[in-house]
């Protein structure tokens, strides 16, 4: 093994024990309460190696949510697919199983940095859309607006639409949801582009 390959084993290794030590440290307090010396402490890594693979505590929020979300995405669909009705379909339970999966396991986290969440991922969610938007067909210049206010329009209404089932319906199986919300997806989708 190179001594590139053993640095970048070392920095893969300190970046999860940071992360898993976060996580740790975020089934017990809120996010406001988490400190870098509460997690440099905890891990134990000192505060320069934390500011070495993080900025900040939010760095390293972003990045377990960025890492979460990407990691249920990419086990159950493929970006380079175009965005039709089965990629809907697969959206939707994608994002029930990640609300429930941070939901469930990051009860206090989900709670207490719930906007920071909500942003990133539905950025997320809107960047997997554009991308299978754009594989449907080319769009001109003049397209571009309606695109990204399309990309929007369905992303938000997907993860609002989710969320509001774990929060409120989750007894409710994810097909009965897939069933009343698809159509509406589909119908936005089909007077823009076809399908």
């Amino acid at each position: 093994m190179s001594k590139s390959q053993k640095n970048e084993e070392q920095t893969s290794k300190t970046r999860s024990l940071i992360q898993d030590t976060f996580l740790s440290l975020a089934k017990e307090k809120s996010f406001e309460d988490i400190t870098v010396k509460d997690i440099a402490k905890r891990a134990p890594v000192n505060r320069s190696t934390f500011y070495a693979h993080f900025q900040d505590k939010y760095d390293l929020l972003d990045s377990f949510i960025s890492d979460r979300f990407m990691s249920i995405v990419s086990s159950r669909i493929n970006s380079e697919k175009e965005l039709n009705e089965e990629t809907l379909h697969n959206l939707i339970l994608i994002m029930c199983d990640y609300h429930k999966s941070i939901g469930t396991n990051y009860t206090r986290l989900y709670k207490s940095a719930a906007v920071l969440i909500d942003i990133k991922v539905q950025l997320k969610l809107q960047d997997i859309i554009l991308s299978m938007l754009m594989n449907n067909k080319t769009f001109s210049k003049n397209e571009e607006d309606k695109l990204e206010l399309l990309t929007v329009m369905i992303s938000s209404g997907i993860y609002c639409a989710t969320k509001r089932w774990h929060s409120k319906d989750t007894l409710k199986d994810t097909s009965l949801l897939v069933k009343e919300v698809l159509p509406f997806m589909i119908s936005g989708l089909k007077s823009t582009i076809e399908m």
